[in-house]
This record gives structure tokens, C-alpha cells and sequence, in this order.
């Protein structure tokens, strides 16, 4: 897998598109989200409520929207699940705190997906870097970055095993 996705990287290096308006794919290379759609992904119900918030670009500021709906509302602060990928942003190999991104990551240097494909954990403890899905649970909190363009995030996350 490690292998995969070293050589997707040289798609990514490719150069980026940022798309204005309704936002599929975010700021991924050329030709990366076709080849993302052959890899693994996560199927969780939770993805699919996601994937329904509708993601703009705003063209003077370059800040991302979102907007969300009212069953992705209603999550907010509870409990939820989902698989996916962990994409560390501590540079750690245990990390506590990650990306969890629905597609399989193939540069780390790039967006795994749109921002409606990633939640941004805070774990309990430190988890293990895996090139594989993963399942956490966490309290699910709605946020507003649209500077980085994360909307979702989960604390308190623990490993599902």
C-alpha cells in the first residue's frame, strides 16, 4: 500500500486546480481524485450524510463554506463512529491528532479529498499510523475553518477495535 501511494505522489506533484464555486475535488491534482476512486474507501452511513453538505469556495476570499444539513446538525456534540484514514498532522507516527479522511491519501503533502471528506480527531491516546481503514468514536463537533476548510471535527476519540 505504502508503495501506492508513493508513486499517487507524483500525481499530486503534478500541480493544483482550485475549483471555484461548488468545490469537487479540493485543490487536488490533476487526474488524482480518478485515480483515488480505484482505492479503498470508507463506506460509513456517517460519510453519506457528510458528502450531503454542499461545499463552496468563495472566489475573493479563497475561504471555504459550508452548508451543512440538518441531520449533520443534529450530530452535533453527540457520539458518532466512522472509518477512514489517518493522515497525522503531528508528524508522529502514534498521533493523537489527525485527519481521518474517507479516501485512501495518496500524498501527504495534499488534500486527501473535499472537506466534506475529513473530520479532524483528537484522540485520548496515542494511535498507531496505519496505511489502512481505521474506526474511531468521539464526540462529533460542527466548526467553522474556512481557512483550512475543516468543518467536522471529533473529541475524545478512542479506537474501535
Amino acid at each position: 500500500m505504502r508503495t501506492l501511494i508513493l508513486t499517487l505522489l507524483a500525481f499530486c506533484l503534478c500541480g493544483f486546480s482550485i475549483v471555484q464555486g461548488e468545490v469537487p475535488p479540493a485543490a487536488q491534482a490533476p487526474g488524482e481524485r480518478e485515480q483515488q476512486d480505484q482505492l479503498p474507501q470508507a463506506k460509513d452511513q456517517l460519510w453519506a450524510e457528510l458528502a450531503r453538505c454542499k461545499v463552496k469556495l468563495d472566489a475573493k476570499t479563497q475561504l471555504y463554506g459550508i452548508n451543512v444539513i440538518p441531520e449533520v446538525r443534529a450530530l452535533n456534540g453527540q457520539t458518532v463512529k466512522a472509518s477512514g484514514f489517518i493522515m497525522p498532522l503531528d508528524g508522529a507516527d502514534k498521533t493523537k491528532y489527525f485527519l481521518l479522511a474517507k479516501r485512501t491519501p495518496v500524498c501527504l503533502y495534499c488534500p486527501p479529498g473535499e472537506p466534506n471528506e475529513v473530520i479532524a480527531v483528537r484522540s485520548v491516546k496515542p494511535i498507531d499510523w496505519k496505511d489502512e481503514l481505521v474506526t474511531v468514536s468521539g464526540k462529533f463537533t460542527l466548526v467553522n475553518d474556512g481557512e483550512k476548510g475543516i468543518f467536522f471535527e471529533m473529541h475524545d476519540a478512542n479506537l474501535v477495535k
